[in-house]
């Protein structure tokens, strides 16, 4: 496994990406809607409203911090923690995305071929259309992750003329570390479906079920079932490298470079 070889097949992943307004577009505004919507939907009513959330048995919220801090601004870390799932969910949703064309788009526009039939070795494809996958998704989650930031604290700032920081360290940690772990999984199984389907929207689908876990994070942090913390996301993420590898391994076994050219007529 060559890097000159890796960097020919994201070069053209990439010519395919920019081609393709679909998934350009995708790309683009998923992540913006993401950085508008969470701090208008859940950090300006905490600020603006906050009584709109006390009741007597509202007490989760409560006991998640110190007595040293209000609890307005109790409210108002916990949403700003509590929104780390959507934004570990980007880059697992947009890379299936790409990858759910990467190969079906190929097989329709006659350009899968050529390349399984270049000195190009599985490995060497696997890894390349998986960075041209993950690279624009992470490049488009941080970004978000920076606007929702912006937002958040513009809000906050008119509301309360002041900043309320959220736990640094764990987003720093979502975002760095498991985020690049879930998008790589997404990847390969997205990878692994759209070499087994024909239509490119039946493997976006069905990649989108890998979000759910994903999900039930975020409603479990919101109903009180769980927390998350740094403990949990750095348990995460050591479950994921394990899992990653498997499923890179899983992937290379069901990469079939003839049964693909073959069966798809």
């Amino acid at each position: 496994m060559t890097l000159e070889k890796i960097r020919v097949v994201m070069d053209k992943e990439f010519d395919e990406i920019i081609k393709n307004k679909y998934i350009l577009g995708s790309l683009l505004f998923v992540p913006l809607l993401f950085a508008i919507l969470m701090p208008v939907s859940m950090i300006a009513p905490s600020v603006f409203y906050p009584q709109a959330y006390q009741s007597d048995n509202s007490t989760f919220i409560g006991n998640t911090f110190s007595s040293g801090v209000s609890s307005q601004d109790s409210l108002i870390i916990f949403f700003m923690d509590a929104v780390i799932p959507f934004f570990m969910m980007l880059p697992a949703i947009l890379p299936t995305i790409v990858a759910s064309y990467s190969i079906i788009g190929e097989k329709k526009n006659r350009t899968l071929e050529p390349l399984l039939a270049a000195p190009v070795s599985v490995d060497e494809i696997l890894v390349g259309k998986a960075l041209s996958a993950i690279i624009p998704a992470m490049l488009a989650t941080w970004a978000s992750s920076l606007l929702f930031f912006a937002f958040s604290e513009g809000i906050v700032y008119a509301g309360l003329h002041r900043l309320i920081m959220p736990d640094l360290a764990m987003w720093g940690a979502g975002l760095l570390l498991l985020s690049p772990l879930l998008a790589f999984l997404g990847i390969m199984i997205a990878l692994i479906i759209s070499s087994r389907v024909n239509d490119p929207r039946v493997a976006q689908q069905i990649s989108v079920i890998f979000v759910i876990p994903i999900m039930a994070i975020f409603i479990g942090q919101m109903s009180g079932f769980m927390l998350i913390d740094m403990r949990m996301i750095l348990g995460l993420a050591v479950a994921l490298v394990i899992v990653d590898a498997l499923m890179l391994r899983f992937a290379r076994s069901m990469f079939d470079r003839e049964e693909i050219l073959t069966r798809w007529k």
